[in-house]
This record gives structure tokens, C-alpha cells and sequence, in this order.
């Protein structure tokens, strides 16, 4: 297929990571009429028939058993999460991951870990304390530690994508790992399933858009697009996705993260650009291989 532009590439990052950062409304709204198990059951089954036109490669049948488990630990407990907690405190905890993924990457695969990683870890720790205590100690809730979870669970779904990635076909790792989500997502959903008949319309339509537009459409469309975008360059837009997130949810749900919540979310955008800029520097010997790992959703 014909490259498109950088600049159409940029843009279309750009997008990217708006509709990522919708998605946090869109899935705490559906959730007042929908459990999270038939949700994520229904979503992931919508977008495993949207990539079904992707060829099968059995090159990538255990690592996108690994993702796919991975993944559907991410979705869930970031879903749930969304149930207990706020869409803002959701998408700036899961931001997490940016700053967990080098962190991972040296502890599992004993990769090169910069320096600037562990400021970047306090200044993100900073932040998260100042967006879930601004309330005091009593307005932390189970659905903070569980979207916690969520970005720990992403971190290691990013990490070990970047070691798979090149050894299998992209679109059927995109297919292929979504079976087990799906499976696991209907097992959970089963005793539940009866309910199915009681969603309104409306919330169909909302897990129509969480998986055509913000799962299946996305997937394609960023892949291209980081073919003429720098990963650097990328990595950097995808680090606006809690703030999107957070605007969608002060103007659709009123939510307002108040002065503390706000300086802890720009906390937490300052550790995530601290952990992506790669700094004009020359690396240290031995550390010429340092990890550059694509962000997925």
C-alpha cells in the first residue's frame, strides 16, 4: 500500500488518540446499563469480526495467546475500574504504563533502563498522590488499584509485543488475539448473558463504536501511520490521551478534577514526556540498544 504523508500520519496520530481518550466516557456511561463482563464480551466480539479478513499465521499462535491474556487482564480491570472510580482518575492512572514500560522491559528482559526513567517515576508518583488523595485518604477507592492493575497489565502487553511484533504478521497478531479475549470475555459473561435482552439501543451502539472505531478502525489506521511518524514523535501524542480523556469527561459527565487533581494530571503528562524524549545525547557504551517500544492499545 502507498505511504500516506507525515503530516497526514501526524494528524491521523492525532485522532488516534482522541478517540482513545472518548473511549473513558464511553465505557463508564455504558456501564449503568450494562454489566462489565457482557460488555467487554460483546466489544471484543464485534472487533474480532471487523479484523477477520486477516490471514491466520501460525507463527504467531503462542504470542498472541500471551497478548491476548495480557490484554483481556488490561480490559478488565480497567473496566471495572471505570465502574468504581472517575473516567480523569482512569485515564491518568492507566497513563501509568509509559512510565512502567522501560521499568518492565529491564526487570523481565533486563533491557537498558535510562536514568531519566526514575525521575520520571517519582514525578508520576507525585502526581498520582495529588489526583487520588485531593480529597483526602478516604476518597481513594478499589477502582483506582484496579486501573493500576490495568497499566501494569499494559506495560508487560507492550513490552512483550515489542520482542513479537517482527517475527509474526501484524494483522494476524491483531486477529489472532483477540480469540482468547473473546473467549475469556463470554466465560465470565455467562451467567449473565440473560441480560443481554434488557440493553437499550443506545448502549449498543456505544460498544459499536468502543469496537469498529476505537479498536478494529484504530488498529489499522496506526499502523500505517507510525510507517512515516517517528516512534519518539508518536510515543509524545499518545501521551495527550488522559488529557483528552479528561476534557471529554469534564464537558459529557461534569466531572472536576479541582486545582490538586489538575496539577496532579499535569504532574503525571510531565513524568510520561519525561520517560519518552530521548535526549541528543551519545549513549553509554554497551547501551547503544536501548528499547523503543510502540505504544498499542
Amino acid at each position: 500500500m502507498r505511504l500516506v504523508s507525515p503530516v497526514v500520519g501526524l494528524l491521523s496520530l492525532v485522532i488516534v488518540t482522541l478517540i482513545w481518550g472518548s473511549t473513558f466516557v464511553v465505557v463508564k456511561e455504558a456501564l449503568d446499563t450494562i454489566p462489565v463482563s457482557l460488555l467487554l464480551a460483546v466489544r471484543f466480539t464485534l472487533a474480532t469480526l471487523m479484523l477477520s479478513w486477516a490471514r491466520w499465521d501460525r507463527r504467531a499462535v503462542v504470542p498472541a495467546l500471551v497478548l491476548g491474556l495480557l490484554s483481556f487482564a488490561g480490559f478488565a480491570t480497567q473496566t471495572a475500574g471505570l465502574a468504581i472510580t472517575s473516567a480523569s482518575n482512569a485515564a491518568f492512572i492507566t497513563g501509568l504504563s509509559v512510565i512502567l514500560t522501560p521499568i518492565v522491559a529491564k526487570l523481565w528482559l533486563k533491557h537498558y533502563l535510562p536514568a531519566r526513567v526514575f525521575l520520571a517515576g517519582f514525578v508520576a508518583l507525585a502526581g498520582l498522590a495529588l489526583i487520588t488523595l485531593r480529597s483526602g485518604l478516604a476518597a481513594i477507592n478499589g477502582g483506582d488499584v484496579l486501573v493500576l492493575s490495568t497499566a501494569l497489565a499494559y506495560a508487560f502487553y507492550i513490552v512483550y509485543l515489542g520482542e513479537v511484533a517482527g517475527k509474526v504478521r501484524g494483522t494476524s497478531l491483531a486477529l489472532m488475539q483477540h480469540l482468547p479475549m473473546t473467549a475469556l470475555a463470554w466465560l465470565w459473561a455467562a451467567p449473565q448473558v440473560g441480560k443481554l435482552a434488557t440493553v437499550p439501543p443506545l448502549t449498543y451502539l456505544a460498544i459499536l463504536y468502543l469496537a469498529v472505531v476505537a479498536t478494529a478502525l484504530v488498529a489499522v489506521v496506526q499502523i500505517y501511520a507510525q510507517r512515516v511518524v517517528p516512534a519518539h514523535l508518536a510515543a509524545l501524542i499518545f501521551v495527550l490521551e488522559p488529557a483528552f480523556a479528561a476534557a471529554f469527561a469534564a464537558v459529557l459527565l461534569g466531572e472536576r478534577l479541582g486545582p490538586l487533581g489538575w496539577l496532579g494530571g499535569a504532574l503525571m503528562l510531565f513524568a510520561m514526556l519525561i520517560a519518552e524524549l530521548r535526549w541528543p545525547v551519545s549513549p553509554r557504551p554497551g547501551h547503544e540498544g536501548e528499547v523503543r517500544l510502540k505504544r498499542t492499545r
